[in-house]
């Protein structure tokens, strides 16, 4: 991610700006405390002015579209996206440019995992609550809610909790105290590789395919080309930073890349799997 501030009336003719606002979305930072999501941003802001010389602040927006439309209306001058909510929103904003991906530890993917001795052997078997730890992220309240969707009313009702984490929630799932839930695959297979001994009393009931990279992406005309290049060149080379591999850490990326070849034919097909939710404000349970 990228972090960056004020100073927002830029003419058609792209001027440098004094200073620039970077956009993220709410769901990015569920359950995570606003001031530690400060706090995490700091290491990146200071990397950002002594490779740019911009100052930089957080610009939290409550979904996609209205992300989308603050870039538009150039309130904001670079804005960060989930893969699959870029997907929705890109075809109707040419003028949205892809900048760079971000890439984490292990690909975003949800499986849906009950106790190994569950009856459920499909989706359809459960009835009632599946769970959705504390730090969920995004990927995987998309993959709960429309799972539920596919399936008659109350049999998967995605149900947070704010109370247990990950690991927490698995306990409960072998202990039987809860049905199902759904867990981030990377957390699974951390959980199964340091107890696997408790990890082989789960089982995987259903699984999403990997989802796009989140997508970081500018507004046409808003900055200058040399402005756009020093800002790219600060999210390649984040990783070769002291204050930025504290960045990437506290965020648990391994770096940002340039948008790959296969990125618009991914952001295809989760349009297909996952297309754009009806309401404008987006999910009931994702922001």
């Amino acid at each position: 991610m990228l972090v960056v501030a004020v100073g927002l009336a830029t003419p058609a003719a792209a001027e440098p700006p004094q200073a620039i606002r970077l956009g993220v979305l709410e769901g990015m930072f569920r359950d995570v405390p606003a001031p530690l999501v400060q706090a995490a941003a700091t290491p990146f802001r200071e990397l950002l002015k002594r490779q740019t010389g911009l100052n930089g602040q957080l610009d939290i927006q409550p979904d996609h579209e209205e992300l989308a439309a603050r870039l538009q209306e150039k309130k904001v001058h670079v804005g960060v996206f989930h893969g699959f909510e870029w997907a929705w929103v890109k075809d109707r904003h040419p003028d949205l440019i892809p900048l760079a991906v971000s890439v984490p530890a292990r690909r975003f993917q949800a499986a849906l995992v009950v106790n190994a001795d569950s009856k459920a052997q499909v989706p359809a078997n459960l009835k009632g609550a599946v769970t959705l730890p504390l730090g969920s992220k995004a990927h995987c309240y998309l993959f709960a809610e429309r799972l539920a969707e596919t399936l008659p009313a109350g049999t998967i009702v995605p149900t947070h909790t704010p109370k247990h984490g990950p690991d927490d929630v698995l306990d409960l799932v072998i202990d039987g105290k809860e049905q199902a839930a759904v867990i981030d695959v990377a957390t699974l297979d951390a959980f199964r590789s340091d107890r696997p001994g408790r990890g082989a009393q789960l089982r995987v009931l259903a699984q999403s395919d990997p989802f796009p990279l989140s997508t970081v992406v500018y507004r046409k005309d808003t900055l200058t080309p040399e402005m756009v290049a020093r800002i790219k060149s600060g999210l390649l080379n984040t990783k070769n930073e002291p204050t930025g591999r504290a960045f990437l850490f506290m965020w648990k990326l391994r770096g940002f890349e340039e948008v790959p070849a296969g990125h618009d034919a991914e952001l295809r097909a989760v349009a297909a799997k996952y297309p754009a939710p009806r309401a404008a404000t987006g999910m009931t349970m994702h922001p």
